[in-house]
């Protein structure tokens, strides 16, 4: 993770492992968080989303329209509303 980020919590679908990252932007501007995902070969970004859930979800390569989707969006939002007590 670059300097400023955070990590709020994991989650999981076999064989997947899944971060929110909560990551840094310059005072005044939107917050925004990063989903990545380790599928074993190192953690690459999923795609990226803001506090206002009216604004698209950014998705990158292959992640664009996956089954997946809402699935994960559900759960990042999750965890950005309850972060994990742990710092990973």
């Amino acid at each position: 993770m670059a300097e400023g980020e955070h990590c709020l919590g994991k989650f999981r679908r076999h064989p997947v492992e899944f971060s929110v990252i909560f990551t840094a932007t310059p005072p005044g501007t939107p917050v925004v968080y990063r989903v990545d995902c380790d599928d074993g070969v190192g953690p690459h970004e999923v795609c990226r989303f803001g506090d206002d859930p009216d604004q698209p979800v950014v998705w990158r390569g292959a992640w664009q329209g996956d089954e997946w989707c809402p699935w994960i969006v559900q759960n990042a939002r999750e965890l950005v509303t309850n972060p994990s007590r742990f710092d990973f």
